[in-house]
C-alpha cells in the first residue's frame, strides 16, 4: 500500500549500493523519490586465521546464522568446503535464504521478521525447554560491526553462540571537494550505521533542512557526533523502522 506522506519526497540512500539498490526499489514502491548515494562499501575477511576460526566453529555447530547475502558468500569462501550435514542454516530473510541454497544446498530456517532480533526469536522455538536448549551451538557469521540484538536471549537459554566477522562496512573517504547535496533537493537522508555516517561527512556537505532518519542508537549517537541534526530514530530496525520515523 502507498504512504501518502512519502509520496514525492527525494529521499537520500546512504547504504552500500547493493543494500542501497534494494531499498531504492521499496522506497519507489511507497512513492518516494529514491536517491541512491553510496556512502560506504563492504569487503570480504580472508586471512587465514579468521578463516580457521570459522571452520573449527562450524565443525562444531548445530546452526550457522546468516543476516546478509554477502555474509553468506564470505562465509562460504572462507569455509571453502561443503556445510558439515548436520548444521542447519539459519537466514535473516528470503533472499539471504536464497543465497545459502545457492551456495550450501539448504537453508533450514527463514527468519518471520527478517531482523537478527526475528531471527534469535525463531531459533529459540526450535528447543521447547531450557534442557533441550542447553548446549545448542549456534555460529553467527556477519559483519564486523554487526548488530546483536537477541543474542543475549539465546545464552539464556542456554545456547552457545560463536560469532565470527566475515566481512567489513568501510566508510566512503574524504575527497578533494566535497559533494553539494543541496543541488539534490532532498527532503530526507536515511542513515542505516555509524559507517554511512562517516562516509557521508566524507563525500558532502549535508543541507541544514533536510530531515535525517537513523536507523538505531548508534547510528543516531554517531550522527549527532558528526553535528548532523537528527529528525527521528526509527523504533525498530530495517527499512520499515525508518518509514514509520518518516510519517
Amino acid at each position: 500500500m502507498m504512504n501518502h506522506s512519502l509520496i514525492g519526497r527525494r529521499v537520500l540512500v546512504t547504504r552500500a549500493l547493493d543494500d542501497a539498490m534494494a531499498w531504492a526499489t521499496e522506497l519507489a514502491h511507497v512513492g518516494a523519490v529514491p536517491v541512491v548515494f553510496p556512502c560506504l562499501s563492504t569487503r570480504p575477511i580472508t586471512d587465514a586465521v579468521t578463516a580457521e576460526r570459522l571452520r573449527t566453529a562450524v565443525a562444531d555447530a548445530d546452526w550457522i546464522g546468516v543476516t546478509s547475502r554477502r555474509g553468506v558468500r564470505s562465509a562460504a569462501a572462507l569455509l571453502g568446503a561443503p556445510l558439515p550435514e548436520r548444521v542447519r542454516v539459519a537466514a535473516v530473510g528470503p533472499a539471504t535464504a536464497r543465497t545459502a541454497s545457492d551456495l550450501w544446498g539448504r537453508s533450514d530456517l527463514v527468519a518471520t521478521h527478517p531482523t537478527l532480533e526475528g531471527l534469535t526469536a525463531d531459533l529459540l522455538v526450535t528447543t521447547d525447554s531450557a534442557d533441550a536448549s542447553h548446549g545448542t551451538h549456534l555460529v553467527l557469521a556477519g559483519a564486523r560491526t554487526g548488530r546483536r540484538e537477541g543474542m543475549q536471549a539465546l545464552l539464556a537459554r542456554g545456547w552457545r553462540v560463536t560469532t565470527v566477522a566475515v566481512y567489513e562496512t568501510v566508510p566512503a573517504p574524504p575527497t578533494g571537494r566535497r559533494i553539494d547535496l543541496g543541488t539534490e533537493r532532498l527532503d530526507d537522508i536515511l542513515l542505516a550505521s555509524p559507517s554511512a555516517v562517516t562516509g557521508l561527512r566524507n563525500l558532502a556537505s549535508v543541507p541544514k533542512a533536510v530531515r535525517i532518519f537513523t536507523i538505531g542508537p548508534t547510528t543516531t549517537a554517531a550522527a549527532r557526533a558528526a553535528g548532523l541534526v537528527v529528525t527521528a530514530e526509527a523504533r525498530r530496525p530495517g527499512l520499515d523502522g525508518l518509514l514509520e520515523a518518516m510519517q
